[in-house]
């Protein structure tokens, strides 16, 4: 780093706070010690991402910072510039307009590689910086993309590495193709999305990474690439690369840089070829705990407490994506202790969870929900997991197990909390069953956490606060929302946050059910009694500054 770059990142460590004068004095001094650079300091501490300290040394500079995930780059860009220049001075050409090419970089103080792409192309440059990271998987997917075009173009098929014989080991490894998969899954683990599509259309590949809950598209290699690609994908889940007419699934591991996950693969035959969705399972599980979840402290505790019942039912509803799993496994390590045997019953096993005994469903092997459910209950546990009631036999089997001495915790898919109700009935549970077996039902969701870098006061549209509610004119609150910013990367928001509602069992609802009375009347009992429903949890989060009105509308709708 330029001297003056150093003093200039040093001062607006201390100006915005991110460091006292002592902690900035401390890593200077290991930086000196260790004779590396100042950002390797921060980075190892982790007082900055590298996102983080691109976007800080940018401003110091006075040169825009460009986050690559904030619009799609153009990877035949990568044309202008020859592949030997671009590696060796980190850099890639963004933009081509009016004769002016706009230049990402990591380092804008090399004046000699500016030049040097002023000469070659014969054009005007403006430089923008970027992190290091992002800048290389760029060039991997639009130099490698090249690359593997012009080679199968030559071998004249673009599925030469599907054979898994050890004799073709080495080529396939050189194969750009390999790279650039890699440097995909690397790049959406980096972002923190939960999953990857990989879509063909008529003219283009489009790729999307769901981070947050929400789908956002990065660059693509060209369509040409598409079935080398998705036979990559084949080869690592060994899945049949032969077969494009039928649907397939299949998991693989992948070792990125910081992160171990398992990746689920579900193939999909479409119009113009093979759709594929890669599902992110990170172990996690050791960071899981009840505070972790974001309920207040009173919900907090009736939560805890329902847990620690030695028998009964205890269930999570929820919509695909809402975090149900998570919140099961937080569970579970309330309650994991050498003295109780646990055991759980997963389709697939997201988290490997120490002091749980695991079982991953195999349909092939005829083992179900219901079928190890049975087994399970010989294995003589304390509390059984079962990751989805969604079948009659596994329902009944889980009840009776609730009422035999055995803690049962399992999700459902519904609404909300009381229609948990009657979806067990539906599925062929007695009602007096029910009554007897339920402890509560626990309905959440995920909303989008308001990036604290970039929070700011808005006044949200009035159709979104009366759908919640809210009268716009007699708020007590402040609404935030988040501007956008490169931490962010532009959206305004960072992480999620949960909303809750929490349906406890009590004498009256239990009555209730056995007289088969319907959701609504339940509903109207628990409001009188003082429940608090998801609208009104996610009300709080709102005013606490942690999400927006948008998003809290987004993900519960309107006030039932």
């Amino acid at each position: 780093m330029h001297a003056n770059a150093s003093s200039e990142l040093q001062d607006r460590l201390l100006a915005s706070g991110i460091l006292s004068p002592a902690e900035l004095a401390e890593a200077i001094e290991e930086a000196a010690t260790e004779s590396c650079e100042l950002d390797a300091v921060l980075l190892k501490r982790r007082v900055l991402s590298h996102t983080q300290l691109q976007a800080m040394k940018a401003l110091g500079l006075g040169v825009p910072y460009c986050s690559l995930s904030d619009f799609i780059p153009r990877l035949q860009n990568a044309e202008l510039l020859t592949e030997e220049m671009v590696r060796q001075h980190v850099m890639f050409p963004l933009f081509d307009l009016d004769g002016v090419i706009t230049l990402t970089m990591e380092d804008p103080h090399n004046l000699a590689a500016v030049d040097q792409v002023r000469r070659h192309t014969r054009q005007e440059v403006e430089v923008c910086v970027s992190s290091r990271s992002e800048i290389q998987g760029l060039i991997e997917r639009a130099y490698g993309a090249s690359k593997y075009l012009q080679e199968s173009s030559a071998s004249n098929s673009l599925l030469d590495f599907g054979d898994d014989s050890a004799g073709e080991t080495e080529y396939r490894e050189s194969q750009p193709v390999i790279r650039l998969v890699n440097d995909l899954l690397n790049e959406a683990i980096r972002q923190g999305a939960s999953d990857i599509h990989i879509e063909p259309g008529e003219t283009e590949l489009r790729v999307r990474i769901r981070v947050d809950g929400v789908l956002r598209e990065v660059a693509a290699p060209p369509l040409g690439m598409h079935r080398a690609i998705v036979s990559r994908i084949k080869v690592m889940s060994r899945l049949d690369i032969s077969q494009t007419r039928a649907p397939q699934d299949g998991a693989f591991p992948h070792r990125g840089a910081d992160v171990d996950a398992i990746l689920r693969v579900s193939v999909l035959p479409s119009v113009y070829g093979e759709a594929v969705v890669l599902r992110i399972l990170r172990n996690e599980s050791e960071s899981i705990s009840l505070s972790d979840l974001g309920m207040g402290p009173d919900l907090l505790e009736r939560f805890a407490a329902v847990v620690a019942n030695p028998h009964g039912m205890f269930l999570v509803s929820g919509p695909t994506g809402s975090g149900k799993s998570t919140t099961l496994y937080a569970a579970m390590k309330t309650v994991a202790t050498p003295q109780k045997n646990i055991i759980a019953i997963e389709d697939p096993v997201e988290y490997r969870t120490p002091m749980i005994r695991q079982v991953q469903v195999n349909p092939d092997a005829d083992l179900t929900f219901a079928s190890g459910l049975r087994s399970v209950l010989r294995q003589d546990p304390d509390v059984v997991m079962v990751g989805e009631i969604r079948d009659a036999e596994t329902a009944q089997i889980s009840v009776q197990a609730s009422l035999t001495g055995h803690l049962v915790l399992s999700t459902v898919h519904t609404n909300d909390s009381i229609g948990v109700v009657a979806r067990l009935h539906d599925l062929g549970v007695p009602e007096y069953l029910i009554s007897s077996a339920l402890l509560a039902v626990l309905a959440q969701r995920l909303c989008r956490r308001i990036c604290p870098d970039c929070a700011e006061p808005e006044t949200p549209q009035e159709y979104l606060m009366r759908a919640l509610g809210l009268d716009p004119a007699n708020l007590d609150f402040q609404p935030m929302r988040g501007k956008g910013c490169p931490r962010c990367v532009g959206t305004g928001y960072l992480g999620r946050v949960g909303i809750y509602e929490l349906f406890e069992m009590n004498e009256e609802y239990a009555q209730m059910i056995v007289r088969a009375e319907p959701s609504e009347a339940i509903r109207a009992a628990a409001r009188a009694n003082g429940m608090r429903f998801l609208v009104d949890d996610g009300i709080d989060k709102i005013r606490a500054g942690a999400t927006t009105v948008e998003e809290v509308t987004r993900v519960v709708g309107r006030r039932g």
